[in-house]
Parts: C-alpha cells; structure tokens; sequence
C-alpha cells in the first residue's frame, strides 16, 4: 500500500493519437474485484507494463476509499507470471505478497493454467512475434470466457502499433522500478531501460488486441 502516499489519479496522463484522453478511454474500468496479471519472460521485462499496473493500482485504492466506511489495509489481486528461472519481486508495485509472483514452467500450457487458476480479467503480454499457443482446448476455453481485456506492452515500453500512451512522474516510480531490478538473483547486468527521454517523466506505450490475438504472444 505504500503506492497510495505517492500516487492518485492526476499522477497519470493518457494520450491517444497525439490527444490527452481520460483513463476510461483506454483503460479497463477498475473496482475491488478485477484481477491484472502480467504474463514476461525475463523477471525484469515486467516493468516494461510498470505504468499500466501502477495506473490500476491507484485506481483500485480510489475506488476502496469511495466504497468504504473503515479504514483498510489490502492488497489488489494482480500478478505476475514469469517463466525465467530468476524471477523479479514485483512488491514495490503493491504487487504483494510474494506469492502473486508467480514462477511458472515455460510451456504454454502451464502458464496459461496459472493464468487461468487467479481467475485473471485483464491480461497483459509482451510484444513477441504471434505464434498459436499449444494449449489444450479445455484450458483454452477457461480463458476465453474470463478475460475480459488483453493488452500488448513492450520491455522498453515501445511496443509497435500502439493505441495510447501513459505517462507519470519518474520519481518515486523509477526507485521502485529499480528495487525491483535488483530482486532478480544473480543477473547484475539487468538495468532499467529509460521509458523515454523526459528526465521529469517515465512514457510507456500500449496496444489493445483481442484475447485470442494476447493468447498468441504468451512468452514461453
């Protein structure tokens, strides 16, 4: 929860085609119950979304302070699933706890198994080339019919094609950003890539698909 003494809504700007546009216009609506997962292979790449999760993040605190009486102290069900064998500690993105980080077998159907078992709603996969995921019908179906929303990020935050664009403050992001760096054991040559040339501010990009277009680029 310590996001919630940084960030509120007017941390995040939304762009689409070179105009400023409202969350709601390119992102899912929020509440209590949806669940985001981050699908990578490197534990690292993750980050790559990092505006994204941390936009729903935020959005997820503000509907809890809108929706509640008492004061509160949880987390939101987003995850991570990483196929490295060095998987990255996502907690300094509410992330948390630790087994939302999920360290899974590099085989599609293992990965969409555990994206299936968090009951996943909104899905976010790198931009790896499409390739049709080998995957039992049955374990395909589950996800068609949960998911509600797939997008495509990029581990430098260009992916090609994209829709929209978020951007936030650099700081305290990019501290979390590299907390989260240095919980990959063993790989001291991973760094966080720049998100842009704005030294004030971290610019990501984003591309919404389908979810069977999602299910094509599962990185196993």
């Amino acid at each position: 929860m310590h996001t919630t003494k940084d960030l509120d809504s007017p941390s995040f700007e939304y762009q689409s085609d070179g105009d400023r546009v409202s969350r709601e216009t390119v992102m899912p609506r929020i509440t209590s119950t949806e669940r985001v997962g981050v699908a990578m292979g490197t534990g690292a790449e993750g980050l790559g979304a990092g505006t994204f999760v941390l936009s729903c993040v935020t959005a997820f605190y503000e509907y809890l302070r809108e929706t509640r009486e008492e004061e509160f102290f949880e987390y939101p069900d987003y995850y991570t699933f990483q196929t490295a064998s060095n998987p990255a500690d996502y907690r300094m993105l509410d992330i948390y706890p630790d087994h939302k980080n999920v360290t899974v077998e590099p085989t599609a159907e293992q990965l969409l198994r555990a994206i299936n078992d968090r009951a996943i709603t909104t899905l976010l996969v790198p931009d790896v080339s499409p390739s049709s995921p080998d995957v039992d019908e049955i374990t395909l179906q589950s996800a068609y019919r949960r998911i509600d929303h797939c997008y495509v990020y990029a581990p430098d935050g260009r992916p090609s094609n994209v829709d929209f664009t978020i951007r936030q403050p650099r700081q305290p992001a990019n501290e979390w950003f590299e907390t989260t760096v240095e919980s990959v054991n063993g790989d001291s040559e991973v760094t966080v890539p720049s998100f842009g040339s704005d030294d004030d501010w971290i610019v990501q990009q984003f591309r919404q698909v389908s979810t069977k277009q999602g299910l094509e680029r599962l990185p196993v």
